[in-house]
């Protein structure tokens, strides 16, 4: 028993924030050029605003005002999952290669949830203001519940790839007072522990869209991690 809740406070320790280089500049152009590409897939996000996302969201489609949910639909979700996978399998993998060593777990992803997706920001001035929600990511208590995971199997990411300047990541490690700031570089994934209260800083208000690559895993207790947004 010690040593399983020290293999678990090794991995929360971990998951509190990391970086790992992935990609340089040229490659995350490559990305970001697709991305805008598939604009008609696109889901818009604000009534008034330009964000939108690239793929599902647990955090926004699970449930609806009206009672409906995109995300707990199997065809809708199976949709958006080969989608994901035909134009962006090699940056997924990529990413979970990454996770997979820095854990020392096997990555993979699974069809119980929405591939990993992208945020799209394109530039306005009400980007430039803390209009970010601040929060913790919950979603996994609803997208796993017959796995029951446990607050310390779960980690959240970010892999910017087009990154305005001033953009980045609050973090309130202590829950209160004044959050810690990262700021956000183009190819780097970012890699933190999303029950702590945290924020987007979109600085998106100039000419540079904001694209960035989200997800989250959860360490099951087969020793492996489940991706997912």
């Amino acid at each position: 028993m010690l040593a399983a809740m020290d293999e678990g406070n090794a991995a929360r320790s971990s998951a509190r924030l990391a970086t790992l280089e992935l990609f340089d500049e040229a490659d995350c152009e490559d990305w970001v050029l697709r991305v805008l590409l598939m604009r008609r897939h696109w889901r818009r996000r604000h009534a008034h605003a330009p964000f939108f996302t690239l793929g599902l969201a647990a955090y926004l489609d699970w449930a609806a005002a009206a009672g409906a949910s995109a995300y707990r639909d199997e065809a809708l979700r199976r949709e958006n999952n080969a989608l994901i996978d035909a134009h962006f399998a090699p940056l997924v993998a990529r990413v979970a290669a990454a996770l997979g060593a820095h854990f020392g777990l096997p990555a993979r992803l699974t069809d119980e949830a929405a591939r990993p997706g992208f945020h799209i920001y394109l530039p306005d001035p009400a980007f430039g203001l803390p209009v970010a929600s601040v929060h913790r990511d919950l979603q996994y208590r609803d997208v796993f519940a017959r796995l029951a995971p446990s607050d310390d199997s779960l980690f959240s990411f970010t892999l910017p790839l087009s990154t305005p300047l001033g953009s980045g990541l609050s973090l309130w490690p202590l829950g209160a007072g004044e959050p810690e700031r990262h700021a956000y570089r183009t190819g780097t994934l970012v890699v933190h522990d999303g029950l702590l209260k945290h924020q987007a800083v979109l600085a998106c208000d100039g000419e540079i869209e904001r694209i960035t690559l989200q997800g989250h895993g959860i360490r099951t207790t087969k020793r492996e991690i489940l991706l997912y947004w």
